[in-house]
C-alpha cells in the first residue's frame, strides 16, 4: 500500500495508538482509505475511523 500518503496530523494521531497495535491500525486505516479512493490519510479520516477502533481499546 505504498501509494498512500499520510498527513503530518494523521501521523501524529497514529503515534498515539499503542505501539503493539499500531502496525495493524495503520494497515486497516490504509485499507479504508483505498476503499474510499483516497490517496492521503488525513486527520479527518482518522477521526472518521476512530469509532471503529474504540472497541479495540483506542
Amino acid at each position: 500500500m505504498g501509494d498512500i500518503v499520510w498527513s503530518k496530523e494523521a501521523e501524529l494521531r497514529l503515534d498515539n495508538i499503542p505501539s503493539f497495535i499500531r502496525p495493524m491500525a495503520r494497515k486497516e486505516i490504509e485499507r479504508i482509505a483505498k476503499e474510499k479512493g483516497m490517496t492521503e490519510i488525513t486527520d479527518a479520516l482518522m477521526e472518521e475511523t476512530k469509532s471503529k477502533f474504540i472497541g479495540m481499546g483506542y
